[in-house]
């Protein structure tokens, strides 16, 4: 495992994680994390543990408001730029079979702004689509979902307050056969269940694991 450091500009950075060895002959998936928290939160590093161990090659980075050890966001421009950055570090600096971008909430949605701007992008992954602010249901963000020619996957908690359901599947439905959804039952905006359900948060995240694992290879086979 490595940690690269990029300038973006002159006083913004970005962390970019990667392991150790990427396989020529597997699929990419580069992950940013959300709002809150960092790429080293136990959410993405388990995540990333599983697919790795399908077959799937990780990259991971921080945003520079994370860099720079704050807490509020950067506005969208510099996560636009630095969405940009990453995967152009990757796309000159790695070798793989295809490349799929997305990740936590906020990580994710940033990564559809920038999306139609590489056109050998073979998917877009989120793993908590923050379709609204939480209550607020009249402000819906999914603008830049409806442009993209791509094939999309969306894992998201039946308690998720940012995303009631019968909003995402709406806006689901108007992307037709581009979005696969899978539903975590009981889970909240990070898949974490109730406990009256039975199952423990690791064991979640693993099956999430194999359903976005098994989306990849799915694309993969689907589209040469």
């Amino acid at each position: 495992m490595s940690v690269i450091d990029l300038p973006l500009y002159r006083d913004k950075r970005v962390e970019i994680w990667c392991q150790d060895k990427i396989d020529a002959d597997r699929p990419l998936f580069i992950m940013a994390h959300g709002a809150g928290n960092n790429m080293d939160t136990a959410f993405l590093t388990t995540i990333s543990n599983h697919l790795q161990e399908r077959n799937i090659n990780i990259v991971r980075f921080n945003f520079p408001y994370m860099v720079a050890g704050k807490k509020i966001p950067d506005r969208s421009e510099i996560l636009e730029d630095a969405w940009k950055l990453v995967i152009e570090w990757a796309i000159s600096n790695l070798k793989f079979s295809g490349l799929y971008i997305g990740g936590k909430s906020m990580g994710g949605r940033i990564a559809t702004m920038v999306a139609n701007e590489f056109p050998h992008l073979n998917g877009l992954i989120f793993l908590g689509y923050p379709l609204h602010p939480p209550g607020r249901f009249d402000d819906i963000r999914d603008s830049y979902l409806f442009p993209l020619m791509l094939p999309m996957l969306f894992i998201q908690g039946t308690r998720d307050g940012h995303a009631r359901m019968d909003l995402l599947q709406s806006t689901l439905n108007d992307l037709r056969d581009r979005a696969t959804l899978h539903w975590v039952e009981g889970g909240d905006h990070s898949f974490k269940v109730l406990v009256r359900q039975g199952v423990s948060y690791p064991a979640v995240l693993e099956n999430v694991s194999v359903k976005v694992a098994d989306w990849i290879e799915a694309t993969q086979l689907k589209h040469g």
